[in-house]
């Protein structure tokens, strides 16, 4: 009999680990999007309208905004887990993946060509630009001049910076420039060169490229002065603890063709959406490693 209870007890038990389990996993509803303030982040969210459309339509659950201040409001909120779904830029996923492994890259898109940007890539570019009349036209006449970064966790825009032309000027960003400062976002970087706030930025030649489309700034007003070796371009991204199902129906989603998804590649200049994996980002995720020892 004894022997009995026991049995009966360990199988409980066994059930009670199984559904604890089994419950485990998350299934929110609404799904909580949000997006890193890569430029004006009224109009970003305005042109991911027909996503997050789609993307409702797919999983059948509403899917809510959440509108960051900063590219770390959103690392925050995935870790945190008051965000299930971002968009973001490579370094900020990079930082969010060091801090919980179980947040997943999961699809992108190509783009299309412009002045900066070779059509079909995949990647792109941090680029040090200045005012084409300002008389600096070499790296040298930079030192002790002031510099726009975009934010700490801007890829093109901070990272890679610090990483790439640090190593091509032998010093620290702070060393080599007179002022270093963060505009926010790539656009007021650019606009902050263009009415002579700071006599240089680094920006993503996309978003260089987005503004030239838009008439925003005409290219013949900036020089190019350095051009770092290419970057994976921005990852759709999730939380590992969404439950499995959940997690393919969002990845699937981006590779279903829909009205809202070729109105949404409009609205990005892009091409298509494709798969990716964590793979994609090392580079990233090993400066960013090898910066925090």
């Amino acid at each position: 009999m004894n022997r009995l209870i026991r049995w009966a007890s360990g199988v409980a038990a066994a059930l009670t680990a199984g559904a604890a389990i089994a419950v485990t996993c998350e299934d929110p509803n609404p799904l909580r999007f949000a997006l890193i303030p890569r430029t004006d982040l009224v109009k970003q969210m305005q042109s991911h309208r027909p996503l997050l459309k789609h993307l409702e339509k797919l999983l059948g659950r509403k899917i809510a905004i959440i509108q960051p201040t900063s590219y770390g409001t959103v690392i925050e909120g995935l870790v945190s887990g008051s965000i299930d779904l971002a968009s973001m830029g490579p370094a900020s996923y990079a930082i969010a993946k060091n801090r919980d492994p179980s947040i997943t890259a999961f699809a992108t898109w190509t783009m299309q060509g412009g002045t900066y940007v070779q059509a079909g890539s995949h990647t792109y570019n941090s680029l040090l630009v200045t005012r084409e009349d300002s008389g600096l036209k070499t790296i040298a006449q930079l030192k002790g001049r002031s510099v726009s970064l975009t934010d700490p966790a801007s890829t093109s825009g901070a990272v890679i910076p610090r990483e790439e032309f640090s190593a091509t000027t032998g010093a620290r960003l702070e060393d080599y420039f007179g002022r270093v400062t963060y505009s926010g976002s790539h656009d007021r970087s650019i606009e902050g060169v263009r009415k002579g706030f700071s006599d240089a930025a680094f920006v993503a030649s996309e978003h260089l490229d987005e503004m030239i489309r838009n008439g925003a700034i005409d290219a013949r007003e900036l020089r190019l002065l350095w051009r770092s070796h290419s970057i994976p371009h921005d990852p759709f991204v999730y939380r590992g603890k969404l439950c499995a199902a959940l997690r393919d129906k969002i990845r699937q989603s981006f590779l279903t063709e829909s009205r809202e998804m070729a109105a949404m590649l409009i609205n990005l200049k892009g091409e298509r959406f494709y798969a990716i994996d964590d793979d994609e980002y090392r580079y990233i995720r090993n400066i960013l490693t090898r910066d925090v020892r």
